[in-house]
This record gives structure tokens, C-alpha cells and sequence, in this order.
């Protein structure tokens, strides 16, 4: 049934008659029947390279007028700019306030995928686009969406042969449909003598949101959250003997100047306790997930002006 349905959403085949006044066309498909075209899936949701290259049937092709209508008329207008694109439904996934469509676009060259936006009633709100590749370029992107709602949008470059840098950019999804970059994370390498911090471009109007270095090899950067109660960081240093540790992620203000971080995945946990200009940071629960077993993510830091 799912195989006709994209069929006839394909070929605009739905109540062809005309006469009564009777809608014919794309014009006689409503939304509920356009999304069955969708495969229902649950999240977590991954969208690799690998399937984002399978080859798709010319029959499950959607019609350019069910985009307009359902969405919007420019939806791949800036990747591909000559409108010779091909358009197919990838799959339909349920939200705790919104609900998603992921759409593949797709030319001669060039591969693209949407993920775009809806309220509870069926009204599209926004797209964004999370997947892009193109047979002449360096570059890849694809996503994924997990349990919480979070989009990590993920960017491979080729550097030089045999050696990728990778981006990640961390997305939350607002019920009126907007977008908030939360977190980057990336593998690009630093100059030589510099520390490579990826939430550096991040905003830092916190009073406690900046830089904090104790040496030339350790690092914490603090910026702002998506509210007043929480904050990014990330945490780097390189002991003498060798030590290294690494950490980044979201901690939330438990007082005027203190903050804490609980790690989801391990034991880990740390303090933050700032003044104006420094900052001491003392781990309480077990990060040896991050750091070597020689040393701990501690120690006082002062911050950069």
C-alpha cells in the first residue's frame, strides 16, 4: 500500500476528474496522505553517506507541487541554484512538540538532505539542511537526530590524503521551529604551540563566560548556555610528565559562583568555582574516561583579558 501511495504522490495521479468542482492532482492529496510516503521511523535517527547514496526508484520521486505546498518553493534553491533537482522521502519521525520530515535532494552532482520542521497541527515551520554531498568535492555532511531531539550535524573534510577533519556542530530544535547551535566539537589540528578549543567562536556574554589558562598547555573555556542556569566548557591540559586529559560538555550554576558538571555516560563529575578572575576546578567523581591515569582535572586558572 505504502509502494502505491508513493506511486501516486510521485505521478500527481489522485482524483485526475475534473468536473463537480472536485480538486485534481497534487491539489487532491492532503498532508496525512503526503507524509504516509514517508518511512515511519523512531528516534534516534542517522543519516549516513552510505545511505544517503543508495539509489532511490524514479517512482518514489515527489512532485515539485507537493513541495510548494507542503513546504516551500525554495527549499533546495541555494545548493542547487539551476532547479534541476529531484526530490525523494526519506523518512517521517515523531517528536515530544514537533515532528520532522527528512527529504533527500538530489542532481547530477550534487546530494542534499532536509530535515524539515512541523508543529502538532501539520504546520511546516522550517528546514534545515543536514546532509550535503558532491562527487567533485573534499567535503561530506550528514546528521543525526537522537532520543532527546538534538541534531549533530557532522562535516568531513580531506585535509590532504588519507587525513579527514571532522566538525561537529550540536543543534536544539525550538517548538516554534528555530534553530540553537549548542556545542562544536572538532578533530583539526592547532598550530603548532596552540591549543585547539572548539567552542572558541561561541558566545561568552556571561560575566563568567571567557578563557582561563594555567600555562601554556592548559585551557578552560567557559561560554554561555541556551539559559542563565547552565554553561559550555571545555577543559584541556598537558601535565610535565606527560598527562594529558580533555573534556568538554554542558554545566549548570549551583550558586552565585559555583557550577557543576555530571557526565551521562560515566562517574564523572567536576566543580567550578569562579571569582572575577580565576577559576578552580576540582573533579569529584571518576574521569578516567578523559584524562590519564596520572592525573586529574583539577587546579586554579587564571582568565585571559
Amino acid at each position: 500500500m505504502n509502494k502505491l501511495l508513493i506511486a501516486a504522490l510521485a505521478l500527481g495521479l489522485f482524483a485526475s476528474c475534473k468536473s463537480g468542482g472536485k480538486k485534481s492532482g497534487a491539489d487532491a492529496i492532503t498532508f496525512k496522505e503526503f507524509r504516509q510516503s514517508f518511512a515511519d521511523s523512531k528516534l534516534p535517527y542517522k543519516l549516513t553517506p552510505e545511505l544517503l547514496t543508495s539509489k532511490t526508484g524514479d517512482s518514489t520521486a515527489i512532485d515539485t507541487a507537493l513541495i510548494s505546498r507542503f513546504l516551500v518553493d525554495t527549499l533546495a534553491k541555494v545548493d542547487f541554484p539551476t532547479g534541476k533537482v529531484s526530490y525523494y522521502p526519506l523518512v517521517s519521525l515523531t517528536g515530544k512538540q514537533i515532528n520532522y520530515l527528512v527529504i533527500k535532494a538530489e542532481d547530477k552532482n550534487t546530494t542534499a538532505a532536509y530535515l524539515c520542521v512541523f508543529d502538532k497541527k501539520d504546520h511546516y515551520l522550517s528546514r534545515v539542511q543536514v546532509a550535503w554531498l558532491n562527487s567533485k568535492s573534499n567535503k561530506k555532511e550528514y546528521f543525526s537526530i537522537d532520543s532527546k531531539e538534538m541534531v549533530k550535524i557532522t562535516t568531513e573534510t580531506e585535509v590532504t590524503p588519507g587525513h579527514t577533519g571532522t566538525t561537529e556542530n550540536f543543534y536544539s530544535v525550538e517548538a516554534n521551529g528555530s534553530t540553537a547551535l549548542i556545542m562544536t566539537n572538532s578533530t583539526g589540528e592547532a598550530a603548532p604551540g596552540q591549543l585547539f578549543n572548539p567552542i572558541d567562536t561561541l558566545p561568552k556574554k556571561n560575566k563568567f563566560s571567557g578563557d582561563y589558562a594555567a600555562g601554556e598547555n592548559s585551557i578552560v573555556s567557559i561560554r554561555d548556555g541556551k539559559d542563565a542556569k547552565s554553561f559550555l566548557f571545555f577543559i584541556s591540559f598537558a601535565k610535565e610528565s606527560g598527562c594529558k586529559g580533555e573534556i568538554s560538555g554542558t554545566g549548570h550554576f549551583a550558586g552565585a559562583n559555583k557550577g557543576e558538571f555530571t557526565d551521562k555516560d560515566t562517574e564523572c563529575g567536576i566543580a567550578f568555582q569562579f571569582s572575577a578572575s580565576k577559576l578552580t576546578i576540582k573533579e569529584i567523581g571518576g574521569c578516567g574516561a578523559y584524562r590519564g591515569i596520572r592525573c586529574l582535572f583539577e587546579g586554579g586558572f587564571t582568565k585571559k583579558k
